[in-house]
């Protein structure tokens, strides 16, 4: 049985993965025009799987649903499709270039849910990559750029999942390293905790050397300008998360046009 879902016209432009004024929405709204519907259903899609893995109460059952999204994901293969999501990103275009990097963000949450708590850095940097750096594989491969292009893309999402992360360290501490969660930051000087978390998104190469897909150019340089924010404001570890207005996430995107 499919997961229950929203009727199919929720998942269209703006959903609840690009709600207005989000840094989503505005990644989605300055995209090219035929691309817009399909970028912001792959978001929800994207989203989706991440509620599995953040919301779940029962492991097992939450690893049921994502075998059920594998089986779902392949149907993409002959047009089969029977979720009201899948069915529409058939109908917008989505098609079997998309199995391979859909599957694997799915085996990465499936990791998440076994595993849910990070070790280390190289741990860290692992998820990143191979959760939202996959996302940017699969728009790479759906807009059909060059496939030597497939690591620079990884890079460049996985690093803004590293921003996202370290963002949200405090409501979500297992999906960051061990010293770098609230409370052993808050016991280190700010010029202590500012190093140490530069050092951590340090290790990804956010400075693509060709042309990323329109929807991936724009997140990443929101991005960008969330880091920018986050370290201007002292790498803050309060519940209360950093934000930027909707006005700076307009411009950021517009800027990308």
């Amino acid at each position: 049985m499919a997961p229950a879902s929203p009727d199919d016209a929720a998942w269209g432009f703006p959903n609840r993965a690009t709600p207005i004024g989000s840094a989503a929405y505005y990644a989605v709204r300055f995209c090219p025009p035929g691309q817009r519907e399909r970028n912001a259903l792959l978001l929800a899609w994207y989203d989706l799987v991440q509620e599995i893995v953040k919301q779940h109460t029962d492991p097992g059952a939450a690893r049921l649903k994502l075998d059920w999204w594998r089986q779902e994901v392949t149907l993409l293969n002959d047009s089969r499709c029977r979720h009201p999501l899948t069915q529409a990103l058939q109908d917008a275009g989505v098609d079997a270039a998309a199995v391979a990097p859909m599957t694997a963000i799915l085996e990465t949450a499936d990791g998440e849910i076994r595993s849910p708590q990070v070790r280390d850095d190289d741990a860290f940097a692992a998820a990143c990559r191979r959760s939202f750096g996959n996302f940017f594989v699969l728009l790479h491969r759906l807009d059909a750029i060059t496939p030597e292009n497939d690591r620079h893309c990884r890079e460049c999402g996985a690093y803004c999942a590293a921003v996202e992360r370290i963002r949200q360290l405090a409501p979500s501490p297992l999906r960051v390293p061990p010293d770098t969660r609230a409370a052993a930051l808050r016991a280190l000087s700010p010029e202590q905790r500012g190093r140490r978390l530069e050092a951590l998104l340090a290790g990804f190469d956010n400075a693509p050397t060709r042309p990323l897909p329109a929807l991936a150019a724009r997140l990443l340089a929101l991005s960008k300008a969330m880091h920018n924010k986050i370290r201007n404001s002292g790498y803050p570890v309060a519940d209360a998360l950093v934000e930027r207005a909707p006005l700076g996430l307009l411009w950021t995107a517009w800027r990308c046009r």
